[in-house]
């Protein structure tokens, strides 16, 4: 019985460090989660890899300059079971991003959900942003129609 003991005691050893990690990953620190945005570019390429699938694409200023954008998005196979592969999104595809953006002002955020060309919405986002939530899309149609691209400008704008 004693050798039982010791064998869960260190097979518990050795994976309690494992279970922290995997906790730790989760935040969302990085992320300004008050803010959303919304950008149009196109597709730069799909990274559909573990622990997180990440989306780039090409944004074009006004004054010309392309900034390519990163988005974080979900694990692979949540997305599958979403209805999203790693052919998804292909390079050239026109696509609209709404994201929560990197708090230290970089040129990223994460996912919420992506407008693609023939006008549907994907949602691969890790959570937190109401993705599925079709109110959160309908209030972002009534934005960008308005001109916004920003919660915070859209929201100390209209009533």
């Amino acid at each position: 019985m004693k050798a039982k003991n010791l064998q869960a005691l260190l097979l518990t050893s050795c994976l309690l460090p494992l279970c922290s990690g995997a906790l730790a990953h989760h935040s969302f620190s990085m992320f300004d989660r008050e803010t959303e945005m919304v950008l149009t570019g196109t597709v730069e390429r799909w990274a559909f890899n573990n622990p997180h699938a990440w989306l780039y694409i090409n944004v074009v200023k006004d004054d010309g300059e392309i900034v390519e954008w990163g988005f974080e998005g979900g694990a692979p196979p949540s997305l599958v079971r979403n209805g999203i592969t790693g052919r998804t999104f292909q390079p050239g595809d026109t696509v609209s991003v709404m994201f929560s953006p990197l708090a230290d002002g970089r040129p990223g955020g994460a996912i919420c959900w992506i407008k693609v060309e023939d006008g549907s919405y994907k949602t691969p986002a890790d959570g937190g942003c109401g993705a599925r939530d079709p109110e959160n899309i309908t209030r972002w149609e009534r934005w960008l129609e308005q001109g916004f691209s920003s919660s915070k400008e859209a929201l100390a704008n209209t009533n």
